[in-house]
């Protein structure tokens, strides 16, 4: 009932049962409000998300002990010829520095900042799965490799995407992303692919990502949520990878400021002030 439909009514029954609508109207809004910030997994709205179970830790209490690798802070080596190049930004990859990256999807999209390179520069992009075995002699770790490939960037740097296809580009199927999985993403950039060593050691860097899955209440209402409503969703239940996806879809099909104001604010939030404005 809305006072449109039954202008007929009193005028105190419309009063009460319009103020009823817009309460009804707030309480929604509140549940799936369109920019919500994002909140880390382990601190996200709780209920929405499957595959965590047991094995979950917060890595900011240090109880989460992924494969003992270097992350992050891996930049070595520059591509750089002239002094403008020199002061762009290093590589980065845009995931969250201090907790787990998660996804819910099987083929996810993963976004990096790639400074200006020289001609013919490649970036080589893999997917490795890890594993923590428990066995008589010890712990295990034990790697998979998912995918690999080249690809090339923009020469004169700036954000891009890399996604995990279905198929390889010879055509072979690609393992989906399993529930409750550790993987990590890897980028390096290869200056001269012909030359490796021309300048210098490796550029590459590398982030976590964990798929965990939807409850089927919360895939429900991200599959009927506009897509700037997904973002929200998303982002306030920690699921950072998918929610920068469904945001850089949103930023390609439009130049309004309060995207690029919402785009800058979520790379802000873990600290990625550097590349938000790329």
């Amino acid at each position: 009932m809305t006072p449109y439909q039954h202008s007929s009514v009193r005028s105190h029954v419309i009063s009460l049962f319009w103020g009823l609508g817009l309460s009804l109207i707030s309480v929604f809004t509140a549940q799936v409000p369109a920019w919500a910030e994002f909140v880390p997994p382990d601190r996200g709205t709780p209920g929405r998300l499957e595959g965590a179970g047991t094995r979950w830790r917060d890595p900011s209490q240090g109880e989460f002990t992924p494969p003992d690798q270097p992350l992050f802070d891996t930049v070595r080596g520059s591509c750089t010829t002239t002094a403008a190049d020199a002061s762009a930004s290093a590589l980065t990859l845009l995931a969250p520095l201090d907790t787990l990256g998660i996804t819910l999807e099987e083929y996810p999209r993963f976004f990096l900042y790639v400074p200006p390179l020289p001609e013919g520069a490649q970036l080589e992009f893999a997917v490795t799965e890890w594993e923590r075995l428990v066995t008589e002699a010890g712990d295990d770790i034990r790697d998979r490799q998912v995918y690999l490939t080249q690809v090339t960037p923009p020469q004169e740097g700036g954000v891009m995407a890399l996604e995990l296809p279905e198929v390889d580009d010879e055509g072979n199927p690609i393992t989906p992303l399993a529930v409750g999985q550790n993987y990590t993403w890897f980028v390096r950039i290869l200056c001269d692919p012909d030359s490796p060593t021309r300048f210098g050691p490796d550029i590459w860097r590398e982030a976590w990502v964990r798929r965990l899955a939807p409850t089927e209440e919360f895939a429900s209402q991200l599959a009927e949520a506009p897509l700037a409503e997904q973002v929200g969703l998303l982002a306030e239940t920690g699921v950072w990878y998918d929610a920068l996806a469904r945001l850089a879809q949103l930023r390609s099909q439009s130049d309004e400021p309060e995207l690029e104001q919402r785009w800058q604010g979520l790379l802000e939030s873990i600290g990625l002030e550097e590349v938000a404005g790329e």
